[in-house]
């Protein structure tokens, strides 16, 4: 057992119980009553607490009412396994210190450090990124200076651009940068998977960057991005705002609300999901007569709630409204008629 366990132990003692005995921590653990003393002469030095010896009662107690270490007793300690584990899904962090996890694992008694390893996170839809790219972003945003980035968008097409990172965001698994692009002078969202090269803006970077960019292979000739200034950087506002109204059914001004009924396994599931901190459901029932759920949802991209729709597969109807049920309608349309003509 480590020493922040002991220590935990023997404040939770003397703040539940009135005080703790040096034989009943060395028993508890397995450790020598001169240990023992070592670790209350640790929280009485370094920690700051006014832990004092009672002749009378024969334990250690506290002379003064000390919450300091309040919390961090055992959920502390299976919170850092599980701050283990998530770092060890490299997505999640995508820039990763091996010097952080081996602090952590320090820090982590053995009998709870199994946690960490019967922990695991399965998350198909999360996104890997390259480090170098992500810690490149980090630095621009820590230090508020430009990059010189390679990007390909969506269209598979390359530029050379200079970027003022303002924020990374992981949504739906995916990592996105929103920079100040020198390409339209504005605010825009650039998916990180798709930069390819990302330097600091300096005298040669930028060139560097498109001769890069250039060397690829199909690529052709492209010109070096026009520099950007942090003096055009927009207000913090501004900046919530342009984030606000970017991603998808969570966030944004709603352009309707939708209903969506939900049958069996799904509407059981549903019942205990938060898809929307204005999400309202109630009670339905199903064409043939079983029990159902409804939930009507502001929406402000109903190209992402039509996919999470689909997914649910014949346990999700789109009631309304109209327009949104019709585009529901004609997508399973299109899959019935791909699936037909496979047949075929």
């Amino acid at each position: 057992m480590s020493q922040t366990e002991r220590i935990f132990y023997i404040d939770r003692e003397i703040r539940e119980r009135g005080g703790v005995s040096v034989a009943s921590v060395a028993a508890r653990f397995e450790v020598c009553g001169r240990q023992v003393k070592r670790d209350i002469e640790y929280m009485r030095d370094r920690l700051g607490a006014p832990i004092v010896w009672s002749a009378a009662r024969r334990r250690y107690e506290y002379s003064q009412a000390w919450d300091s270490l309040r919390g961090a007793d055992e959920k502390s300690l299976l919170s850092l396994a599980f701050l283990k584990s998530i770092l060890a899904q490299y997505a999640y962090i995508p820039v990763l210190s091996k010097e952080l996890i081996a602090l952590i694992e320090e820090r982590i008694p053995s009998h709870y450090a199994a946690i960490a390893n019967k922990v695991q996170y399965e998350l198909p839809d999360l996104e890997r990124i390259e480090d170098s790219v992500a810690f490149a972003l980090c630095r621009a945003l820590l230090e508020a200076v430009p990059l010189s980035i390679d990007y390909v968008d969506a269209k598979g097409a390359r530029s050379a651009r200079s970027i003022l990172p303002v924020r990374l965001v992981n949504y739906a698994g995916k990592w996105y940068c929103a920079a100040l692009d020198s390409k339209t002078g504005e605010l825009r969202t650039f998916a990180v998977s798709r930069i390819a090269i990302a330097a600091p803006t300096d005298a040669g970077s930028a060139s560097e960057a498109a001769g890069q960019a250039s060397e690829a292979p199909g690529s052709r000739e492209i010109p070096a991005p026009e520099p950007i200034s942090v003096a055009s950087l927009p207000s913090e506002e501004a900046i919530d705002s342009f984030l606000s109204s970017s991603y998808g059914i969570f966030k944004g001004e709603p352009i309707g609300r939708a209903t969506l009924r939900f049958y069996g396994g799904a509407a059981r599931a549903v019942r205990e999901q938060l898809w929307h901190r204005d999400q309202e459901l109630s009670n339905a029932t199903a064409p043939d007569g079983s029990p159902a759920l409804d939930m009507s949802i502001p929406v402000h991209d109903w190209t992402e709630l039509l996919g999470r729709a689909l997914r649910c597969g014949a346990n999700c109807e789109v009631i309304g409204p109209p327009e949104f049920r019709a585009r529901w309608a004609e997508e399973i349309a299109k899959m019935r008629a791909l699936a037909e003509k496979a047949d075929r």
